[in-house]
This record gives structure tokens, C-alpha cells and sequence, in this order.
């Protein structure tokens, strides 16, 4: 079915497997010091939870990892057209002021040559859909939710994978992300719009 199927275990990431697994580097330096450094904190105080994937035939290795956390997704603030188009393809005989979904806080393949080119990334993607999709979750869960790199190898690879931007430029996520605070400051920003590091990006999970 995929790489990760055929060849790897999943295992929830803990401080044992830390100490007994090789390094892990996807090439990404800052990645690579979350996995290393934070990702055990985040699991302690309930912030998010860290998935790796090792291999069967040498489980020191680890393939993957990914950081997942409950979010959601604010309705009631957005533009009007934007608005309308998520009640379109949500629930929406009952108006809610959030869509609740999961958000992929960190996700990351170990860059050697051994595990590239084998769609990982988009596997790791799928397996999260399978799961929040599943009737034995005990949350409620429409959207799988990403802040994106803003680079476009990123936006790229989220959209080959069924995400969409939440929205269509950065300026309006800027005013959605940090609201101004009054009419000077939104004249300021509009006429100086803020770079984002990040494009919030989302797809349904009832879709496909």
C-alpha cells in the first residue's frame, strides 16, 4: 500500500525511543531541533502528541515524524465570501463559530537518499486522514489542518495532498491572524502587507 505500510511501525514518541533510536535528520534544522529538543515537552504538558515511524528490519531507525494537536478553524470572523464558502461544504444547519480539526504541527522524513522519492510524506498525510476519519475517535474532527512553510515546494506539496489555502491572499490572512487593532494600523498594513512565514491551509475530511 505505501512505503510506511510495508516497511515500518508506528510508535508514539517517547524519551526511551529517543536515546535508543539513531539521530533523526530530515535536513531541516529547525525540524530537527524540535524532534530532538521539544517534542517530549510538548507530550508532558498536553500541546501535542509526536508519532515516528521506524523501520521493521532495523527499528533504531527512524523514517518519519509528525506532531499532532487538536485545533480549529474560526468561522465567524472570516470575509464574507470565504465564509460563505466554508457553510457550503461544512455543517451548516447549525451555525458554529469554529470547525474543529487536527493540526499537523511538525511533519518530517529523514532526508538519506535511502527514503526519498518514495512518497513518505504524502503517506504520512493519508495515514492521518484514515485515523481521524474512523468512527472510533472521540472527538469530534472535520478538518485536517496545516500552518504551511510559505515557500512554494511546501504550499505545493500540501496541495497535491488535497489541502487548500484558507485564503486567497496573505494580506487577508494577515488581518484574520492579527486583527489591527484600529483604522490607522489597518491603513498602515494595508499599504505595507506583511510577508507570512506561515499559509493556513486546510482540507475536509469528509471530502474524497
Amino acid at each position: 500500500m505505501g512505503y510506511l505500510f510495508d516497511n515500518c511501525t508506528i510508535s508514539v514518541f517517547t524519551e526511551e525511543l529517543l536515546h535508543a533510536c539513531e539521530p533523526f535528520s530530515c535536513g531541516d534544522e529547525d525540524l530537527d531541533d524540535f524532534f530532538s529538543s521539544k517534542a517530549l515537552e510538548y507530550t508532558e504538558f498536553r500541546m501535542g502528541k509526536t508519532f515516528c515511524f521506524r523501520l521493521r528490519s532495523d527499528m533504531r531507525k527512524i523514517v518519519s515524524m509528525l506532531t499532532l494537536s487538536y485545533d480549529s478553524i474560526r468561522i465567524y470572523d472570516l470575509p464574507r465570501s470565504r465564509r460563505d464558502a466554508m457553510l457550503k461544504i461544512t455543517h451548516h444547519k447549525k451555525t458554529l463559530k469554529r470547525y474543529p480539526g487536527i493540526l499537523i504541527g511538525r511533519l518530517a522524513v529523514n532526508d538519506a537518499e535511502e527514503f526519498k522519492r518514495k512518497g513518505i510524506g504524502s503517506e504520512m498525510i493519508d495515514i492521518v486522514k484514515q485515523w481521524y476519519r474512523s468512527d472510533e475517535i472521540k472527538a469530534g474532527c472535520r478538518m485536517l489542518i496545516v500552518d504551511a512553510l510559505n515557500k512554494p515546494e511546501v504550499l505545493a506539496f500540501y496541495r497535491k495532498n488535497g489541502f487548500e489555502a484558507l485564503f486567497t491572499s496573505e494580506q487577508q490572512e494577515d488581518f484574520y491572524v492579527n486583527p489591527p487593532k484600529d483604522e490607522e494600523q489597518r491603513l498602515m498594513r494595508l499599504a505595507n502587507p506583511t510577508k507570512l512565514e506561515t499559509r493556513l491551509m486546510f482540507t475536509d475530511l469528509l471530502k474524497d
